[in-house]
């Protein structure tokens, strides 16, 4: 009888591996309710954003850090591309990956915008496909038309009320009053998507200057080479506390690989955290 293959030797982990300093490997993704209701190959990207997502985390010192997140998407005319071709849909499900880390409930707010705002039904994780389908929505056929349009689900909005300006005080001055309104332990991170056009910056930048004393962390991404206005400045913008807004742009946002993206999304926002928290702020 031959002997037994050889048992390879267990290495032991040293004790400074154990200690609160670097790990060698970013913390495990967490496991979020709803996930294993996802199709296979949704639920396979997701596993592997989540794993990036805890990378990029930790690479910012930020590997135990929890949020709500909210997600902002544009509905203005100019985003009707980005809408057909499936940017926006791809955008989304990226994101989920962020909240399904940051947030173990499975939940993400969520708010579309052009002239006017409007709150689309919360984004739980285990519906994510029918959530996609129903309102990652641009514009409606008949946009000027009289009466509702036929065939909407009540759950969704008619874009038709939502128009196609760029107003984004109202929608950034809703998801403030819904944070007041809605007090939660951790902080909340504001993922705003815009494919630019803004011209509010007097009013944007009052929402946002009065928005430094409040628990949020405002992440813009811009989603083309348009004008972004205050949003572009507000990193150098002086008179506030604490820095409580992130801008970054990229020409297609669809070429830009997981890795890159999440490390871009969230590298201000654990700066905040310290800041907020030596401020009081939280």
């Amino acid at each position: 009888v031959p002997p037994p293959p050889p048992v390879p030797p267990t290495v032991p982990v040293a004790p400074a591996q154990q200690a609160s300093g670097p790990h060698p490997h970013p913390a495990a993704p967490r496991l979020t309710k709803g996930e294993e209701r996802l199709p296979v190959d949704m639920r396979k990207r997701l596993s592997l954003r989540k794993e990036q997502v805890a990378v990029s985390l930790r690479k910012h010192g930020a590997a135990e850090v929890t949020a709500r997140v909210v997600l902002v998407l544009d509905a203005s005319g100019s985003m009707s591309f980005l809408y057909s071709k499936g940017v926006v849909a791809d955008v989304v499900e990226r994101m989920a990956a962020v909240a399904a880390q940051l947030d173990d409930d499975g939940e993400m707010q969520a708010w579309t915008f052009a002239s006017n705002p409007a709150r689309l039904p919360d984004l739980r994780l285990g519906e994510l496909p029918e959530w996609l389908r129903l309102h990652v929505r641009v514009g409606e056929v008949g946009l000027f038309r009289r009466g509702r349009k036929k065939g909407l689900e009540p759950s969704q909005v008619d874009m038709r009320d939502v128009g196609i300006q760029n107003e984004e005080q109202k929608v950034i001055a809703e998801v403030r009053a819904f944070v007041r309104g809605n007090p939660a332990s951790a902080p909340t991170l504001v993922l705003f998507f815009s494919d630019g056009g803004v011209y509010r910056n007097k009013e944007i930048e009052r929402e946002l200057r009065e928005a430094v004393e409040e628990p949020v962390f405002w992440q813009f991404v811009g989603l083309g080479k348009s004008n972004y206005g205050v949003l572009e400045r507000f990193d150098t913008l002086p008179g506030r506390r604490v820095d409580n807004v992130g801008f970054f742009a990229v020409d297609d946002i669809s070429t830009v690989p997981d890795a890159e993206l999440y490390d871009r999304l969230l590298s201000e926002f654990p700066q905040w955290i310290t800041a907020a928290g030596r401020a009081g702020i939280l």
